[in-house]
């Protein structure tokens, strides 16, 4: 059995990028549990608190180091990026069903793939735009706009998809230039002071039932964004950027053992649009690569 580090570069980006879905997913479930009883920025704040706890091993072990990343300046606006996006998201998700949060979300690897032409320079040919143009019509399928009132929390999910678009894309920008945990370690430690100003005027204390939920949305969300920085230091963010449509079926999972939310058969169409988008386009850069490059 090959080891990770031994398999096709898109292999390995593809597996980083499907953890980085189940745990942000996970994150998504705990934050919707806690939203019950703790206000949303709130939980930004306990979740920048406990996801510099759960860095404290790797702190130790890489001492000043984990302080000094090359391009400080980019990882401060990534930081800045991945707490908007974040403020955004915890907003709309203490209000609307995880799968359809989730399924809005889904425009951001159109922002991704975009702005990596744009302003990456990378070679965004037509496989990779046809391919985000299918999953985004798959989600389309999901959402089904103009079938109904549309929520008005949608308009903070695409706020949020497009911060997270950014931090992708700055992610990219700072491969090999900063490690997973020192780009983790930047934006928890931005969030803490922000999260903290809109939550005090709110303020409620956590019972010592809401502490489990709200470590495991420190821990999620912390893991969630190690795993995106080792995928996109693995390959172009145009490639894997389509895998994040991953998170709809790990929301619907999320929802229906937690909450009793059920997806109708159109999300399940639409989920199929967005898993033959990923495969194809997994299949066909790991040919077109091969092993090792």
């Amino acid at each position: 059995m090959k080891r990770l580090g031994e398999l096709p570069v898109t292999i390995r980006g593809v597996l980083w990028m499907v953890l980085q879905a189940a745990t942000i997913t996970a994150m998504i479930a705990s934050v919707r549990f806690v939203s019950t009883t703790i206000p949303p920025h709130e939980i930004a704040f306990f979740r920048g608190a406990f996801g510099l706890v759960f860095l404290l091993p790797w702190l130790v072990r890489t001492g000043r180091a984990a302080f000094t990343p090359a391009l400080p300046g980019i990882v401060m606006l990534r930081s800045a990026f991945a707490v908007a996006g974040m403020m955004f998201w915890f907003v709309a998700i203490a209000a609307m069903p995880i799968s359809d949060a989730v399924a809005v979300a889904f425009t951001a690897p159109i922002f991704v793939i975009v702005g990596a032409g744009l302003l990456l320079r990378e070679a965004v040919g037509a496989r990779r735009g046809i391919v985000a143009v299918v999953g985004f019509c798959g989600a389309a399928i999901i959402i089904r706009p103009g079938a109904g009132t549309i929520d008005p929390m949608v308009a903070f999910v695409l706020l949020s998809a497009l911060s997270n678009a950014a931090t992708q894309l700055t992610t990219r920008r700072l491969a090999g230039a900063a490690t997973g945990g020192q780009v983790t370690l930047y934006m928890n430690l931005l969030l803490l002071p922000v999260a903290l100003v809109f939550a005090v005027p709110g303020w409620v204390t956590p019972a010592w039932a809401d502490l489990p939920w709200l470590c495991a949305v420190g821990v999620f969300g912390t893991a969630a964004h190690i795993f995106l920085t080792r995928a996109m230091s693995a390959t172009d963010a145009s490639v894997i950027s389509p895998i994040d449509f991953a998170r709809l079926p790990f929301a619907a999972l999320y929802g229906w053992l937690l909450f009793g939310e059920t997806s109708d058969s159109w999300t399940w169409v639409g989920a199929g649009v967005i898993f033959v988008a990923i495969t194809y386009i997994t299949r066909h850069e790991s040919r077109s690569r091969g092993r090792g490059t």
